[in-house]
């Protein structure tokens, strides 16, 4: 039965103003978001690591990498550069894989791992951001600190849109989105969680896990991702697989 409240309530002064706390927290943090359009020029070291672990328990195949990319972004676009030494690198771990297959290639995974696309976005985080938050709904609001700076917690429930294929497939998902903001209305730092069941082929059951950290930092009119950590775990089809990305930047 519909919830009715009586004519005769009056919902409590404090309980009103809790609730415009909030909706400005968000509107605040918004508007911020939106004001760091990505235009000014930078510079930037990032450093890119990458392991995988897939196959059954009892022979796993694991895979892992490491590469530094230099960056630079501005006008002309984005440029991404290699030093002598990483090319030289994956160069030879090439040909020693022709020669020998069970031999590891980490420089060339953590090449093959670090998308431009994804480099974009570090470097202009606040529009990533903001396409999550139309798609959320905020839970709670609290002050906690984040490493020892004063914040406002924001928590987050996401609702993604998933198309045809992935409605097919995905029966159940629960995603929640969490924003350190500080004082001045930007992120210090992002945290998502998703978890997934579902069945492919009517069949098989899956299950997957992914957790996801992100720290800010302001650059002229950029809110950039300096530090991205990414976790994921599966299973189905009698197998497991896991994964962890981590992404560092730094600003020159």
């Amino acid at each position: 039965m519909p919830l009715r409240i009586l004519p005769i309530l009056r919902p409590l002064p404090f309980l009103l103003l809790g609730s415009l706390l909030s909706a400005d927290s968000v509107s605040e943090l918004k508007g911020a978001l939106a004001r760091l359009n990505g235009q000014e020029a930078l510079k930037a070291s990032l450093e890119y690591q990458v392991w995988n672990r897939r196959g059954d328990a009892k022979k796993p195949v694991i895979t892992e990498g490491r590469a530094t990319t230099l960056v630079e972004d501005g006008p002309q676009g984005l440029r991404l550069s290699w030093s002598r030494g990483v090319l030289q690198a994956a160069a030879q771990e090439a040909r020693a894989k022709s020669l020998d297959p069970e031999k590891r290639t980490p420089t060339r995974n953590a090449l093959e791992g670090l998308k431009a696309v994804d480099i974009c976005e570090y470097l202009n985080g606040a529009g990533d951001l903001l396409r999550n938050l139309e798609l959320a709904r905020l839970v709670s609001e609290k002050t906690e600190a984040w490493q020892g700076r004063p914040s406002r917690l924001l928590t987050f429930k996401v609702m993604p849109r998933l198309g045809p294929q992935e409605r097919k497939y995905v029966k159940d998902l629960d995603a929640t989105l969490q924003v350190w903001v500080w004082a001045d209305g930007l992120p210090l730092a992002a945290e998502s969680q998703v978890h997934m069941k579902g069945r492919a082929f009517l069949v098989i059951g899956f299950e997957q896990w992914q957790k996801e950290q992100f720290r800010f930092a302001r650059a002229g009119n950029r809110l950039v991702v300096v530090q991205h950590v990414q976790e994921t775990s599966g299973s189905g089809g009698g197998e497991t697989s896991q994964s962890k990305t981590v992404m560092n930047l730094r600003l020159n």
